[in-house]
């Protein structure tokens, strides 16, 4: 496996971690400058919208790590995932940002995806690694 598909593997497997700090540290989540309780996380609905941006996330990493060429599109769908899992999670805990914020975030977005599946699709070392098994 490449370096830096290691690195994007581990970033993927480690996302489960995240999940769990919401459940087990104290305190709740925080969702823009507002402190959202644990119990209020998981009752209006964003500890699971959370969970499954996580979830898909974390399955991206199985998958790389199976050598699955499936991997590498649901790497980038885990990524979209997590910017659209926070923007319906500001929505439901009442979090607004500005427009340019939005913009801002939208562009970041687009730039990372672009780059991952540049490197994803285009990368000799990545495509041989997934199709040796």
């Amino acid at each position: 496996m490449p370096g830096p598909l290691r690195v994007l593997t581990l970033f993927s497997l480690m996302s489960v971690l995240l999940l769990a700090a919401t459940v087990v540290v104290p305190g709740g989540a925080v969702a823009g400058q507002k402190r959202i309780g644990s119990a209020d996380w998981w009752i209006n609905g964003s500890g699971l919208i959370f969970a499954m941006a996580v979830c898909l996330f974390f399955s991206a990493g199985i998958l790389l790590l199976k050598a699955r060429r499936l991997g590498r599109l649901v790497y980038i769908l885990g990524v979209v995932g997590f910017y659209v899992a926070g923007y319906f999670i500001e929505l439901i805990n009442g979090v607004a940002y500005s427009r340019d914020a939005y913009l801002y975030d939208l562009l970041f977005v687009a730039f990372q995806v672009l780059a991952l599946s540049a490197y994803f699709f285009l990368n000799r070392r990545v495509k041989d690694f997934l199709v040796a098994y």
